[in-house]
Parts: structure tokens; sequence; C-alpha cells
């Protein structure tokens, strides 16, 4: 399988960003991360830790009378975002074109190509980034120096709930150009994306995987900030 395309990073939206950084900190052995103060502009602030190879974003809103504010009054703590990372950005935009799917916007950062796309198009907000070279990451080098793999090694899955997982898994599919494992599991490099119904009023990014350190831990979740991290075999993952 080719390098790419690989889930890099996921994103948690939370009420209040200081006590969440604390229960994550706490459960997964991390440091000070990384901040940007550029994320203001969204009307976020937030904090990137890393695994090996990974990355988890938690983000807060600014303002209660944002657009992610009011989200969080309806929603509470949640997934948030699934960042994607590819080798051919262009590419990837002409397959959803193909598909009728369109950006949210295409934009620079730090040199690297990104892109947003609507959750209503692909389960969850979702980011595909092209990262020259791709084994760096936005934030490089700081952002490796900082990781963390006493606990966790690794993300090695998302899980999505949507309206009906097998078209959203073949959606996924084509605008990939990667294989399904089964009608509702997306083969991606060292990862997968699954797909599972909608669940009471849980939807979206709903579930992380984890390759643990101590390989004893498999089969053990834990719920922190509305997502069910979930430790399991490595695909792969960083030492």
């Amino acid at each position: 399988m080719p390098a790419l395309p690989l889930i890099r990073q996921v994103v948690l939206l939370v009420p209040e960003l200081q006590p969440a950084l604390a229960e994550f900190r706490k459960t997964f052995g991390f440091a000070e991360g990384i901040k940007s103060p550029g994320i203001t502009k969204w009307g976020f602030e937030h904090e990137v830790f890393t695994f090996g190879d990974s990355f988890l974003e938690i983000c807060a809103p600014l303002k209660a009378d944002s657009h992610p504010g009011r989200l969080m009054e309806r929603r509470g703590a949640m997934g948030y975002m699934v960042v994607v990372q590819v080798d051919d950005l262009k590419k990837t935009v002409a397959k959803a074109a193909e598909a009728g799917i369109k950006p949210l916007f295409i934009e620079d950062l730090h040199g690297n190509a990104i892109s947003q796309w609507h959750p209503k198009a692909l389960g969850t907000l979702v980011e595909f980034d092209q990262v020259d070279p791709h084994d760096s990451w936005h934030y490089a080098p700081g952002v490796f120096e900082r990781k963390c793999t006493d606990v966790a090694l690794d993300v090695v899955g998302a899980v999505l709930a949507v309206a009906d997982p097998e078209a959203m898994a073949s959606t996924w599919s084509n605008l990939l150009e990667s294989p399904l494992i089964n009608p509702t599991t997306l083969a991606l490099r060292r990862t997968q994306l699954r797909f599972v119904p909608i669940a009471g009023e849980r939807s979206g990014l709903v579930e992380v995987e984890l390759a643990p350190r101590n390989p004893s831990r498999v089969g053990e979740t834990i719920r922190l900030s509305g997502v069910d991290f979930s430790f399991i075999s490595a695909r792969g993952a960083s030492k």
C-alpha cells in the first residue's frame, strides 16, 4: 500500500479548554502541546498533542455566540474533525468534483495545501492536507519534539456515525481511491476509517482507535470529551 492517504490528526471540540487538557494529560501522559495564535481567526483556542506520528487537537470556542460556541451549547463536548493526509490534493479535489462534492475552502498553511469539507458531505468536518515532505506536519519540528508514547503509540483508526454507513464508506473509497475492507470500513495507510449507524444523538466522529504501549490494554475503551478512545492492536504504529 502507498504511504498515503493516512489519518494523521483527530480534533475534538470542548466547552472549556483547560479542564479538557488536564484530563487528556492525565490519561495519556502528555506534557504541554503546541499552540498556534492563528487559530483564533476561526473562533477557537486550542492545543495539539502528539503521539508517535499522529496528533490530537483539542479546541474550545472563544465566544458563546460564535458558531463553535452555539455548537457546544447544542451538543456538548464532541468529536469535531478528522484530518487525512493525501499525496495530491488537486487530485482529491478533482475526484470529489466528479461526485458533486466541493471543499469549503483550500488555503496554504505553513507552505502546505489544506482543505476543509462540510460534514454533510463526508460524515464529519474533514480536512484533507498535502504536506511536503510527507513525513512532516504542521508546526514541525516542535510538534514532534513534544510527542508522548507512554500510553498510546499512535492513532490507528477513527469511527464516524452516519445515516448510511455503506453509502458514506463508498463515497470515501471513491474520493481517496482507497479499498474497502468490508462495506463499511475503509483501508488507509496504517489506519482504518469505519462507519457505523447513528445511535441516539451521537454522530460524526464518535471513536478514536489507538495502538497501546502496553498490549494488555487492547480491548479497553475510555470516553473523554464525548469521544470513545479505544485501544486496539497496532496497524504499523510508530514506536
